[in-house]
C-alpha cells in the first residue's frame, strides 16, 4: 500500500517505528513552511496543495489537528474514503494480532457466561478502571471474562493481571476485521465500554448481543462522531443495550441521540478499606486532587481557591495534585501557578498501589471539575471514608447532601471552593462523622455485590433484547 503522511512532526516521530515494512510512504505533507522542501526518512516534505499531483492509495492523518487537516484535504479535492486516521492504518497493519496477558491458567466455568469487555487503552483513567471492576464483579459471580483493548500501559496491565483479570491487546480496535470477529464470536455477550468505542458497539451488534456503557463528558462527542458519522442513524442502535454511568453521562448522550438512554447504571468498586490504611496522624491536613491535568479537571480552580486562604488557614496544610501532567499549554500554566505557592505539590501519576498508600495521608478529596460524569476518585474517597468536595457538574453530586456526607461547590467558582475548604479547616472535629456518612454512601450505591447483581441483570436484558431483534 502506498500512503502519504500528513503531519511530519512529533506525532509521526513517536509512531513511525510502528509502520509496517509493507507500507510504502511516498511523501509527507505539512503546513509548516520550514519543513516544506526538505526530506524526511527518504521522502519529500511538501505543502498540502501538492496532494493533487501525487500518486497514493491513502492519506494518513498524523497530528492532534486531524480534523482541520481532513477539512483542508477535502477542500483540495481529496476523496474522503482515501483519508485515514492513524488508528485506521494501525488496524490494517495489525488486524489478527493478539497479545494475551494472564497470571494463571484458568478453568472455564461451564455454568457462567462467556463475557468480553472491550475498552480503550488500558491506562490509569476512570473509564478503564470502571471496566476492570466490571470484569472483577462478573468473575466473582462465576462468569468467564476477558478484557480487550487496542493497547495499554504495561504497569497497569501487570496490576490487573496480578489481580486475576485476563486481558488481550488487539491493535486493530476499534476497527474489527474477520480475525477479530472470529474471536468475538466465541463469547455470549460483549460489554463495549465508553462512547469512543461506538464502532465496536455497532459492528459487533450484528453478530452478538452488545451492552454499551457510556461514561463520557460532552467534549468527547464531536471528535468521535466526526470519525464515525455514518453511525448516527438511530436504526443502528435499536438492538444495543445502552446505559450511562450517571445523569451527566446520560444527558450528554441524549443530547445527540434524544431519549435513547432511559436510566443510569453506576459502577461499583472493591472495598479496600482496612485499619492499616487509616489516615496517619502527621499533624498536617492534606487536600488532594486526583486526575489527569487538563482544563476539564480544573486544577486551576483548585489553585485559585487555595490562594484565597489566609496564612493561618494554610498553616500545617498541604495541597496535592496527583495525576499525569504533560507539556501542553494548560499543564505549563498549572506548573507556573504551583511554583508560586510552596504549600501546593505536584505529585505526578500514581499507580493503583501508590494511590492506596496516598490515601493514608489524605484528609479530603477535591474534585472541582468543569464536568465529570462519575469520577472514580470520589467514589474511592467515599469508600475510604474521606470527606469529598465536588463541583455541581460531577455525577457524584447527586449522591451528596452538602455538609452531611460531603460538600458541593459551584462549578468554576474558586471563591465557593475556597469557602468549603475554610469550613473544613475550621471544623476538623466534624470530619470523622462526615467521612463515616460518606462511607455509608459508598456501601449503599457503589459496593461490588450490588454492582455485580445489576450488571448481570443488564447483560441478560441485553441478550434478551438482541435475540428478539435477530
Amino acid at each position: 500500500m502506498k500512503i502519504i503522511i500528513f503531519g511530519a512532526g512529533r506525532f509521526y516521530q513517536e509512531r513511525k517505528e510502528q509502520i509496517s515494512k509493507d507500507i510504502e510512504i511516498t511523501a509527507f505533507l505539512d503546513n509548516n513552511p520550514k519543513l516544506q522542501g526538505t526530506c524526511m526518512d527518504g521522502c519529500p516534505v511538501l505543502a498540502p496543495y501538492a496532494v493533487g499531483q501525487l500518486s497514493y492509495d491513502k492519506i494518513v492523518l498524523m497530528s492532534a489537528s486531524e480534523e482541520a487537516m481532513k477539512s483542508q484535504l477535502l477542500e483540495l479535492g481529496a476523496e474522503e474514503d482515501n483519508i485515514w486516521y492513524w488508528e485506521r492504518l494501525v488496524s490494517e497493519m495489525y488486524h489478527g494480532t493478539f497479545s494475551l496477558y494472564c497470571k494463571d491458567v484458568k478453568t472455564i466455568k461451564n455454568s457462567g457466561k462467556k463475557i468480553l469487555i472491550i475498552s480503550t487503552a488500558l491506562n490509569y483513567d476512570g473509564g478503564t478502571i470502571a471496566a476492570v471492576y466490571a470484569a472483577r464483579a462478573l468473575q466473582e459471580r462465576g462468569n468467564n471474562v476477558l478484557l480487550a483493548a487496542p493497547g495499554g500501559d504495561k504497569v497497569f496491565i501487570d496490576e490487573i493481571t496480578d489481580n486475576g483479570i485476563d486481558a488481550v491487546l488487539c491493535p486493530a480496535l476499534p476497527y474489527v476485521h474477520r480475525e477479530e470477529l472470529f474471536l468475538i464470536n466465541k463469547f455470549d455477550v460483549v460489554l463495549v465500554n465508553v462512547f469512543q468505542m461506538l464502532l465496536c458497539a455497532y459492528e459487533i451488534s450484528r453478530i452478538k448481543p452488545v451492552m454499551w456503557w457510556i461514561h463520557e463528558p460532552e467534549e468527547l462527542y464531536e471528535k468521535t462522531l466526526k470519525r464515525f458519522r455514518k453511525y448516527i442513524d438511530g436504526n443502528e442502535r435499536r438492538a444495543i443495550g445502552i446505559y450511562a454511568v450517571s445523569n451527566i453521562a446520560q444527558r450528554n448522550f441524549n443530547a445527540y441521540f434524544p431519549g435513547r438512554i432511559k436510566k443510569t447504571f453506576s459502577y461499583g468498586i472493591p472495598d479496600e478499606n482496612e485499619e492499616s490504611a487509616l489516615k496517619e496522624n502527621t499533624g498536617e491536613m492534606v487536600f488532594a486532587m486526583v486526575g489527569m491535568v487538563c482544563p476539564r479537571k480544573a486544577q486551576d480552580i483548585f489553585i485559585r481557591a487555595i490562594r484565597q486562604l489566609n496564612v493561618q488557614e494554610k498553616r500545617k496544610t498541604q495541597f496535592w495534585i496527583i495525576g499525569f501532567i504533560g507539556t501542553d499549554e494548560y499543564s505549563s500554566q498549572i506548573k507556573e501557578m504551583v511554583s508560586e505557592d510552596e504549600s501546593i505539590k505536584i505529585k505526578g501519576l500514581f499507580t493503583r498501589k501508590q494511590m492506596k498508600e496516598a490515601y493514608k495521608k489524605i484528609d479530603v478529596i477535591v474534585c472541582p471539575s468543569r464536568e465529570d460524569p462519575l469520577p472514580i476518585v470520589i467514589t474511592e474517597g467515599m469508600m475510604w471514608g474521606k470527606p469529598c468536595i465536588v463541583s455541581d457538574k460531577t455525577g457524584t453530586a447527586q449522591y451528596i447532601e452538602d455538609g452531611k456526607n460531603g460538600f458541593i461547590c459551584k462549578t468554576g467558582d474558586p471563591g465557593g471552593l475556597s469557602e468549603k475548604m475554610k469550613q473544613i479547616i475550621r471544623n476538623q472535629g466534624k470530619l470523622s462523622e462526615i467521612g463515616r456518612k460518606a462511607r455509608r454512601t459508598y456501601e449503599a450505591h457503589f459496593s461490588m455485590k450490588s454492582f455485580g447483581e445489576r450488571l448481570e441483570t443488564a447483560l441478560q436484558d441485553t441478550i434478551n433484547c438482541w435475540c428478539s431483534n435477530n
